[in-house]
């Protein structure tokens, strides 16, 4: 294949490169769990500020994701990516160094607005260079690069922080990482012609980040001041109203941003809903599950690191079964299957107490990261299959942009269950005690450890137990739910050609307008089963009406 500039290009190692890249953005959202505990000891953060360096990252990377792809499709996707990764190392170097929490949330929030400007660019950077017989295979790549970056971030900063690093050095190791990514996209991603589509609208981009930000912002809050405060639930109706209204207005605009249009199939609503939750749950319960791990079990941050391997091995073992099980069954079937498993895992974390065996929070974890590679790839080339080619960077966006959502949501609202209740439990318990006593215990586990007091060493650990059970509940609700949309909505059965058909006529009628654009599909959905007959088909051609 050659190049726009007469350079041959080497698709296999262009997905490398991309792979990598998005490795080091992924890494960043998850690396830090493992240092939570570790930046409370040294940087006296409480619980609140905790889930802020975590949700500062991806509330700007889910705002700016919508930009991020527009301005892909505009300025050119290498471009594009060699300024995000720039930008991603530098402000993930310099945040490694900070000591005042206000700062690293700041700093983390620019990371955030970096990240967004690499994740949808290399996925549709893939759809651009990779013929149609190939596509799948590469989206299913990079989707497994994806999610092992997700589970591999608590074992490498698990390791730096046992071997004496500062809890920064977690984020060094993402800096170098991200260096590696930029020298080799610019030695191996081709430059691709700017397409010129769109207008960078910012109003979307401060819309997504209003109604995001105060969402999460009331859910977070109900940690210290509980979910009937009014500093709770008012700033999260706000935010629904904000969101809500920025999906009326862009489902009226000539150049959308948040391409609503899209939900309009039912294979990408499918794949959104379950991509967009999956992440909610599993990210919340990499944010629960390192404080029952390094608080109450007592494991060192590196244990840590390697009792969450399960995970990685999860996605390893996964990843290829996805993509067979997609070929034989159809990807909504292997979606809801790989949800039906995330479920009873979550259901399972009931059992695990004080002094559970390791192997059966080695199995849960398996089964859990195993249903997410059952979601991952399928869900990703479902979705990406309803994507028109020249809106490539846009749709990504949208898609990514949920999936972050779902991840800020999933580590506030579960974060939130978790310590509300925790909080409560422990305050009753320790009625007669003193205030200082309750105050502090109540606070946190690590802070009720630490006041030496007896009492409420012994309220706190049961309390902690039964709050981490409440959140795995409410996280089996979450994928309760996902399954059932899954197996409910159909995706369309129709045969390529006549959906094809459909809409090149549509095209015909509107192109004089410019209000349609059509894209072909079937080679995203070739490699994936999407019509294998089962009534879980995808589209050959999606036509967006404005």
């Amino acid at each position: 294949m050659t190049g726009t500039r007469g350079r041959t290009v080497r698709p296999g190692l262009a997905l490398f490169a991309l792979t990598l890249a998005v490795s080091a953005v992924l890494l960043g959202s998850t690396i830090l769990n493992v240092a939570l505990p570790t930046m409370q000891r040294e940087l006296g953060a409480g619980n609140t500020e905790q889930q802020w360096f975590l949700n500062s990252y991806t509330l700007t990377f889910a705002g700016f994701l919508l930009v991020g792809g527009s301005a892909g499709d505009r300025f050119g996707l290498r471009r594009l990516l060699v300024w995000g990764t720039t930008a991603f190392t530098v402000t993930t170097a310099v945040t490694g160094f900070l000591d005042s929490p206000v700062a690293i949330i700041i700093v983390r929030a620019l990371m955030g607005v970096a990240a967004a400007m690499i994740m949808p660019t290399t996925l549709a950077v893939i759809l651009r260079i990779f013929p149609a017989g190939k596509r799948a295979q590469a989206i299913a790549t990079w989707a497994a690069a994806s999610g092992l970056s997700i589970s591999l971030g608590p074992l490498l900063g698990g390791a730096l922080l046992s071997g004496g690093m500062w809890w920064g050095s977690v984020l060094e190791l993402v800096a170098l990482f991200a260096l590696v990514a930029l020298a080799a996209t610019l030695a191996w991603v081709p430059a691709i012609p700017a397409s010129g589509a769109g207008e960078l609208r910012m109003m979307p981009v401060a819309g997504s980040l209003g109604g995001i930000g105060l969402l999460v912002f009331g859910v977070v809050h109900a940690t210290d001041k509980g979910w009937t405060y009014l500093g709770t639930w008012l700033p999260a109706l706000i935010g629904l109203l904000i969101l809500a209204g920025l999906v009326l207005v862009e489902a009226r605009h000539r150049e959308p941003l948040v391409d609503v249009g899209l939900f309009k199939h039912a294979s990408f609503t499918v794949a959104a809903v379950a991509l967009t939750l999956g992440s909610f749950v599993v990210f919340g319960y990499l944010y629960f599950i390192t404080f029952y791990l390094q608080i109450l079990r007592g494991y060192t941050p590196l244990q840590t690191g390697l009792l969450l391997i399960p995970l990685s091995v999860g996605l390893v073992v996964g990843a290829p079964l996805s993509r067979v099980a997609s070929e034989r069954f159809g990807p909504r079937a292997t979606i809801a299957a790989g949800i039906a498993l995330m479920t009873v895992g979550f259901v399972c974390v009931v059992w695990l107490g004080a002094r559970t065996g390791v192997a059966w929070f080695v199995a849960d974890a398996f089964v859990l990261q195993l249903g997410f590679a059952l979601v991952l790839a399928p869900g990703m080339t479902l979705a990406s299959s309803s994507v028109p080619t020249e809106r490539a960077g846009a749709g990504s966006a949208l898609l990514n942009t949920l999936r972050q959502l779902g991840s800020a949501l999933g580590v506030a609202v579960l974060g939130s269950v978790l310590w509300s209740r925790y909080s409560g439990l422990v305050s009753d318990r320790l009625a007669g005690a003193p205030d200082g006593v309750r105050r502090a215990a109540s606070e946190s586990l690590a802070s009720a450890l630490a006041t030496g007091d007896s009492a409420a060493i012994k309220a706190a650990g049961p309390a902690f137990l039964s709050s981490m059970h409440t959140a795995a509940l409410v996280a089996a609700g979450v994928s309760g739910v996902a399954l059932l949309i899954t197996l409910v909505v159909r995706t369309s059965g129709r045969s390529s050609g006549e959906t094809s058909g459909r809409s090149s006529s549509r095209l015909s009628s509107r192109a004089s307008r410019g209000s349609g654009v059509v894209a072909s599909a079937a080679d995203s959905g070739s490699g994936s089963g999407a019509g294998s007959g089962s009534g879980s088909g995808v589209s050959a051609s999606v036509v967006r009406s404005r």
